[in-house]
Formats: structure tokens, sequence, C-alpha cells
């Protein structure tokens, strides 16, 4: 056996160097850190926490984060319905803490988007305490994806640089085409024509996804590709919703007092609850399983975050809480 297969064998995908960091001593402080590094990993805390950053801190940060979110969702799901590559088998670890996954391992979903997500928050917040816990959660992600036993070292390795690669390829391509950023206004009527391009080619590009899933494939598989049709319809809408924006010269600071938060996260509360929750519901019962249905919930609900809600805010008592 050379040295390739005893690295690819014993270390990347084996199961020892997971079952080395159960450290007795360690766990009662180990355990709660991973389950809520697991439930930081769910699409309902990223659509909040995007959301949060978008309407109440910067808005063009918010749509830094959206944009790589939904990028390394669809790119994360693509690796793993193609590579379909099994997480580890046979240990205890996720059965004693209630933890389960259904898709495949290769790479780690949970470490691409906080590479991803904190990483820009870490590049574009220069604050002290925010650099320190984007920090942490960047480097403690890889451990307690296989502290649980969901992820082998090299699921959380190929996660980390797929990460990094959409990180800062879209940050290299927003420095290229800063426009994307700006609010441009009714001033720029000449180039309707063309937002309305971006508009059809992002339908386009993103409506295929539907086509993916198979029912003669594995349940594996369609998992991924449900990750990518969700992201994809999530892209839509809320590409769909910036346009807008930039078309209408939608544009606010960050909330400067309570009141002002509470009103824009009550908003983006209600949204998520009528269109996520409530028609999601809705649509699961009227077309089960359907990758449409799936694609059209993503999309509305990410439609509401980055339009509706601030056209709401701009006209809840002449807009004094989105100025």
């Amino acid at each position: 056996m050379n040295w390739e297969q005893v690295l690819w064998k014993e270390y990347l995908f084996s199961n020892s160097p997971l079952e080395a960091l159960h450290i007795s001593f360690l766990k009662p402080i180990l355990d709660p850190l991973a389950i809520t590094f697991h439930h930081l990993g769910s699409s309902l805390f990223f659509m909040g926490l995007v959301s949060i950053i978008y309407l109440c801190v910067d808005r063009k940060l918010g749509i830094r984060m959206t944009l790589g979110l939904l990028l390394a969702g669809i790119l994360n799901g693509t690796c793993k319905a193609l590579l379909t590559s099994p997480r580890p088998i046979g240990l205890p670890y996720p059965a004693e803490l209630g933890l389960v996954e259904g898709s495949y391992g290769f790479p780690s979903g949970h470490v691409q988007t906080a590479v991803v997500l904190y990483g820009t928050l870490f590049l574009h917040l220069r604050i002290f305490w925010v650099r320190m816990l984007t920090g942490f959660a960047i480097l403690f992600m890889p451990i307690a994806r296989m502290y649980v036993g969901l992820h082998f070292l090299g699921d959380v390795i190929g996660g980390f640089f797929l990460g990094l690669f959409v990180l800062f390829g879209l940050e290299f391509w927003l420095q290229k085409n800063p426009s994307l950023l700006v609010a441009s206004g009714p001033a720029e009527a000449e180039n309707q024509s063309k937002l309305k391009s971006y508009l059809l080619l992002l339908i386009a590009a993103t409506l295929p996804t539907v086509l993916l899933q198979d029912p003669s494939q594995p349940e594996s598989t369609n998992r991924s590709w449900e990750q990518v049709i969700s992201a994809s319809g999530s892209l839509a809408g809320f590409g769909i919703a910036i346009l807008q924006n930039k078309r209408s010269g939608v544009d606010w600071k960050r909330a400067t007092g309570i009141a002002d938060f509470l009103v824009r996260i009550a908003i983006v509360v209600l949204g998520i609850l009528v269109f996520y929750l409530a028609i999601g519901k809705l649509l699961n019962t009227l077309l089960p399983e359907n990758p449409v249905a799936r694609y059209l919930r993503y999309g509305i609900v990410c439609y509401y975050i980055g339009y509706l809600s601030p056209f709401l805010l701009k006209r809840i008592r002449g807009g004094t809480h989105l100025i």
C-alpha cells in the first residue's frame, strides 16, 4: 500500500480521526457546541441571518452574503449528487446526539457555508468581536462536523476549500462588477432592457434545475438535488428582487434604534412565517415532493426578503423605519 492509499484510507476517509476527537473530559463542552453548530447550518437559520444583515446592518453586505450562500448551496449539492461519497458508518455519535443527515458526505455543506458566510462577515465587518466570533465559527465547524460523526476529515477539507473558492470568487466578481450593489434608480431608464435581459437569463439558468430529480435515483442523490433546486429557486427570487430594487433606486441605512430594528425584523419574520412555512406547507400538501413547488417556495420567500420587505417598510409610517 503506497502513501496515497494510506492517506486516503487511514486519515482522509477513515473513522479514526473522528474517534480521536472524543476525549471524555471534553465531552460536556463539545457535545452542546457540536449540536449548536449543527443547527447553525439549517436553512431557516441562514435565512434569518442574511435577512438581518440585509435589512438591519448593511444592504450591500447582505447581498454579498446571500449570493455567496446560494452559490455555495448550488455547488455543494451538485458535487454531492455527482460524487455520491458516503458518510461515516458504524459510529454511535449521530444517534447519541440525535442528529441525522440524508444527503451524501463530500463536500461538507456546513463547512463550506460557514467559510462563505462567516468569511464574508470577517472580511467586511472590521469589528474585533465580530472577527473573533466568525473566525472561531469557521475554524470550529470542521471539528464539530467530525465530532458528531457526520463527516470524514476529507469531507470537511473539501468543504473548506470549496468555501474559499466561492468566497474569493464572488469577491473578485463583485470587484469587477460593483454596479450590482448600487441602487441605480429611474435615472438609468435606458438600462431597463438590460435589466430585463438579466432577469430572463436568471430564470433560464435556474429553472431547469427542477428536472434534476428523478424517482429512479437513490434517495441520497435526490436529497442533494433538492438542495440545488432550493438554492436555485432562492437565487432566482432574490436576484429578481435585487434587479427590481436597482431599477427603483431603493436603498437604506442600518437600523439606528431599537424601534427600527424590531420593525424590520418583524416584517422579515412575518414574511418567513407566511411565505416559507405556511405557503411551503400548502405547496407540500398540494404538490408533495414536487421540485417545481420547491423551486417556487424558495423563490417566493427570497423575493419577499429581497424586495417586498423593503417595499413594505418604505410605506410604514412614511418609511421612517427604513431610511
